[in-house]
């Protein structure tokens, strides 16, 4: 007494197997990126870590040609004339009034 299995039925019968396949896979590819993300994760905290404790320690890559006093003293030389630059925009700038006819009273504009 076998039931015979209609063609609708076994669409739906392979509908849900493709869907709980499918299901499945999502669940594993989730599980396993978050394996990837807590190992990521612990590699970055490891990496902290190692600039924290040696945060006392100056790792300088020599330039050749260049001590470190030349070098120092070249840093100190853009520095400072960097500031010199910047110093020199923020002063106000003077606007001295134009030779204007008698008839026109308007003051000059201000400038931004």
């Amino acid at each position: 007494m076998e039931k015979e299995v209609s063609p609708r039925q076994k669409r739906h019968y392979c509908r849900t197997t493709a869907l709980n396949v499918f299901s499945s896979f999502c669940s594993v590819a989730s599980v396993a990126f978050c394996i990837f993300l807590s190992i990521s994760g612990a590699d970055i905290k490891n990496r902290v870590v190692d600039l924290e404790s040696a945060k006392g320690e100056h790792t300088f890559t020599r330039a050749p040609g260049y001590s470190v006093e030349d070098f120092n003293s070249l840093i100190e030389e853009r520095v400072d004339e960097l500031l010199s630059q910047r110093s020199y925009e923020n002063f106000v700038k003077i606007r001295t009034a134009r030779q204007t006819s008698p008839e026109c009273n308007c003051p000059p504009e201000p400038r931004p």
